[in-house]
């Protein structure tokens, strides 16, 4: 009996070391690349901000760089998406709960505008990053296309959830990177004017009605 307990604490020692390691290792990814720009950041580079080898880093992101940055951007999906609080939603309410989420966005680009306005220069710059976004599987997004549609009002027709649900993120992201490159520096609109315009016209790509 004892052994057993003493096994299974290592494994839940091995567990706690690897997730520390990767949130080692993207934090490092992102300090790194705010200060210095995507290009200019090597793997032997996070590695030694990390304090990890440069084959650990490659045991958990094959990919490189473009792997711990999806990583990352995919956690952040699930938090900023409120996709893991659905005990908690509204699903009668989607203009509500639209307003959240546009709001989240907002505060996670204005949080980390240095590593947004890094990465924008880097695909402007840098073929590596675009070749590696075009790889994007984005049947990664499907569970989140499917979570829209669960809500009352929502009416795409025979349009693909998934589709839609890219046309959405890259029209509200558009506004949002626009407002991290000018607005925060000479704010043109007020920030909550901004919000209304994206919740509207999240609506309105989401074909929603309020039912009756």
């Amino acid at each position: 009996m004892q052994e057993n307990e003493i096994v299974q604490e290592n494994r839940k020692s091995v567990k706690r070391d690897k997730k520390a390691k990767i949130i080692s290792i993207q934090d490092a990814t992102c300090m790194l690349i705010e200060k210095r720009g995507y290009g200019k950041v090597t793997i032997r580079n996070i590695a030694e901000a990390a304090d990890v080898s440069i084959g650990l880093i490659y045991k958990y992101f094959p990919g490189g760089k473009f792997d711990i940055l999806k990583e990352i951007g995919n956690q952040y999906t699930d938090e900023l998406l409120l996709l893991k609080q659905s005990e908690n939603i509204d699903f009668n309410d989607f203009p509500g709960y639209i307003r959240d989420v546009i709001k989240n966005m907002q505060q996670f680009y204005k949080d980390n505008s240095p590593l947004v306005r890094a990465l924008i220069m880097a695909s402007l710059s840098d073929s590596e990053i675009i070749d590696e976004i075009k790889k994007t599987d984005i049947i990664d997004y499907k569970a989140a296309s499917e979570f829209f549609c669960r809500f009352n009002g929502i009416d795409i027709g025979d349009k693909n959830p998934l589709e839609v649900f890219m046309y959405w993120g890259i029209t509200i992201k558009s506004i949002l990177i626009f407002d991290v490159i000018y607005l925060y520096s000479v704010p043109l609109i007020s920030e909550e004017t901004l919000t209304d315009l994206m919740v509207d016209l999240s609506l309105n790509i989401w074909g929603y009605h309020k039912a009756s």
